[in-house]
């Protein structure tokens, strides 16, 4: 039985396709692109010394000539080019603000670059999508960032570099209103996550084929992708300020550390450690700027909401407990009290003569105090062999009992399974692919759960033993396991199973992330 997800929206391509939209104006005469190549200049020199993707044309410390020579225009031009067949999206993403930002010429003559291409790829594609919003983040009114955005505003922020943009919506984005519908209802980033709103989104791209570059869907794309971006800051917001109030509410406690290992910490983290963890947290945009390497960074904040949560309602629960049996100890203090002077004022004058302390003393001494044997020497400990290592079989039986015996409550929330005093947190597809009746979507989702399960226990016993058996092992497993499921991802994108791509696309993300930190405990 294939997993039934009722929030998850279908994104089915257009049935028709019609003509792509018509390029930019192309800038045919040197003069006109030179201009162009001294506009653009900027970006390109900070990608080719950020990446190393080609040598600069010019010596250190000189710019490009005012007027160049024929053979100047030509390697400046080929340089350019040579970038733009290199560089990513996200690679533009680390370029410093004040250069990506510095001017609204700059960065329209660098998309225009990009729309010209004649034949696009995927890479393309998302460069496009990337400084699309960009430019409309650097040019809207500031009241835009606040309020709900039309696509009438948002094309006529975008007229510059897309003269022909279109507000009217199209029914095969549609999809993309839903999903934002969805996003307003999210209250953490994980409800965004667990609704798998990103994926959704990317996969109606990959659908779009060239109609993505219809000027009405460049449009529609560029609005999703902005309230998209300002949503996810602001969940993120709410996110590190609950570690915050967490972390405070413990310390008023008097609780001085917490089990985090659910969050990749230790099982006691200090309180001034965490704090100083969330303070200076930081999106990893730079140097270590990865798909996987961005949504471990994101988990790992969820999961460490989660364990300060959990403990916090654990204190929370005790307290309450120890506040009710307080007020039913005090109440029976009291009858006990008022019985006992009464008891006492009637028999205060027969009140008998307590025995002489020395005999008294003496006596419960000798009674209490028997005089012992010599205690026998300790045998020597025995040494107690290491506990053999999960399987796969083994593991998902595990998994599988723990969550039969306390099914998780109704909703996309997370769960949490624990072996070897190792936490591992389920999503809820992954959840119900346990608990339902499955199908081969099912016991792919399964795998990928054991896969990343069996790493997170190599990984604490490296961490704690520093024996690497168990996390070669799982590592070997994982990378295996990995290169299948990209493969089952596709498969289900191609047969239009969006909720099979959607859900099983994001455990395989978390399935990389984990193998990337788990590499890094290899010697």
């Amino acid at each position: 039985m294939s997993l039934k997800t009722p929030t998850t929206t279908t994104l089915a391509p257009p049935k028709t396709k019609p003509a792509a939209p018509k390029a930019a104006v192309a800038t045919a005469d040197p003069a006109s692109q030179w201009k162009e190549a001294l506009l653009v200049y900027p970006l390109y020199a900070a990608l080719a010394e950020k990446f190393e993707f080609a040598p600069s044309p010019y010596p250190a410390g000189e710019a490009p000539p005012a007027r160049p020579t024929r053979p100047i225009f030509e390697r400046h031009i080929q340089w350019m080019n040579t970038i733009d067949g290199k560089v990513l999206a996200y690679q533009i993403r680390q370029i410093p603000p004040e250069t990506l930002n510095g001017s609204e010429q700059c960065l329209r003559a660098f998309i225009l670059r990009q729309l010209r291409k004649p034949d696009k790829t995927t890479v393309d594609r998302d460069k496009i999508d990337l400084l699309l919003v960009q430019y409309f983040a650097l040019c809207a009114p500031e009241e835009l960032y606040r309020e709900e955005i039309t696509l009438e505003q948002v094309a006529g922020v975008l007229s510059p570099v897309l003269p022909e943009a279109d507000p009217t919506p199209l029914e095969w984005c549609a999809p993309l209103d839903e999903i934002l519908q969805k996003l307003s209802q999210c209250k953490s980033l994980r409800d965004l996550l667990e609704h798998g709103l990103f994926e959704q989104g990317r996969m109606l791209k990959d659908n779009a084929g060239v109609m993505f570059y219809d000027p009405a869907a460049l449009v529609a794309f560029c609005r999703f992708n902005f309230v998209l971006r300002r949503t996810f800051i602001r969940l993120l917001h709410a996110d590190l300020a609950a570690v915050k109030d967490a972390v405070t509410a413990l310390e008023i406690k008097g609780i001085k550390t917490a089990d985090c290992r659910r969050a990749g910490f230790s099982a006691a983290e200090t309180m001034v450690h965490l704090r100083h963890f969330c303070e200076n947290w930081r999106q990893p945009f730079q140097k270590d700027y990865t798909e996987s390497s961005v949504t471990h960074a994101f988990e790992q904040l969820l999961a460490l909401r989660a364990d300060l949560e959990e403990v916090l309602a654990r204190q929370n629960a005790a307290a309450a407990t120890a506040q009710t049996k307080k007020k039913s100890a005090s109440k029976v203090d009291h009858a006990a009290w008022e019985e006992m002077m009464q008891a006492s004022a009637a028999s205060v004058e027969e009140e008998p003569a307590p025995p002489k302390p020395e005999e008294h003393d003496i006596e419960s001494a000798s009674k209490a105090t028997p005089s012992a044997p010599s205690a026998p020497a300790a045998p020597a400990k025995a040494s107690v062999p290491a506990e053999p290592a999960l399987d796969a079989d083994k593991c998902m039986e595990m998994i599988w009992e723990q969550l039969i015996a306390a099914p998780p409550s109704r909703g996309r929330s997370m769960s949490t399974v624990v072996l070897k005093d190792t936490k591992v947190l389920l999503s809820s597809w992954e959840v119900a692919a346990f608990v339902a009746e499955g199908g081969q979507e099912s016991e792919d989702l399964r795998r990928a759960v054991v896969a990343r399960a069996l790493l997170s226990l190599g990984t604490e016993q490296r961490k704690r033993s520093g024996d690497q058996a168990a996390l070669v092992s799982a590592l070997e497993l994982a990378r295996s396991e990995f290169s299948y499921f990209q493969g089952r991802v596709e498969q289900a994108k191609r047969s239009k199973n969006t909720e099979a791509a959607v859900n099983l696309g994001i455990s395989t993300k978390r399935l990389l992330s984990f193998i990337e930190e788990a590499e890094k405990l290899q010697p």
